[in-house]
């Protein structure tokens, strides 16, 4: 019966390990990703805590490697930014890094870049441009 048990045991074990140390995170499996904190920093202002609501709307991202596109899930316009460079090389983190032009009306284009610890999947994304950054914290699981 001891041994039984203890078969069983390591079988479990075994198994827990295996799922996780499973690498979603590879740049190629598709991802959700939810942000929990947004901080905007400008020079008038400093850093202020932000609601996605005051940032464009947005608190759930879906990256898409296979498009090469970072979407909102929740939008039905269509919007999404162009995956331009993906590493999967450093430390253990998955980085993903692109640009937008925003408005062409306006001096309002940015970089942005995602970076996912692997295999905790905790995130922080910037995006950067003329005179403002957008910081946010979260973490992304893989697509159901």
């Amino acid at each position: 019966m001891k041994t039984t048990m203890q078969t069983l045991g390591f079988s479990l074990l075994l198994a827990l390990t295996t799922v996780a140390s499973a690498d979603y995170f590879d740049g190629e499996t598709p991802l959700l990703c939810s942000l929990h904190q947004l901080h905007e920093c400008d020079p008038p202002n400093g850093c202020q805590s932000v609601t996605p609501a005051e940032v464009s709307g947005f608190s759930h991202l879906e990256i898409d490697f296979e498009a090469k596109e970072v979407t909102r899930p929740d939008e039905d316009d269509g919007q999404k930014s162009v995956i331009e460079n993906i590493e999967t090389r450093v430390d253990g983190k998955l980085i993903i890094q692109g640009i937008e032009d925003g408005s062409p009306e306006e001096r309002d284009g940015a970089g942005w870049s995602i970076s996912i610890m692997n295999p905790e999947g905790t995130m922080s994304m910037a995006v950067a441009g003329d005179g403002f950054v957008i910081v946010g914290l979260g973490a992304c699981v893989p697509m159901p």
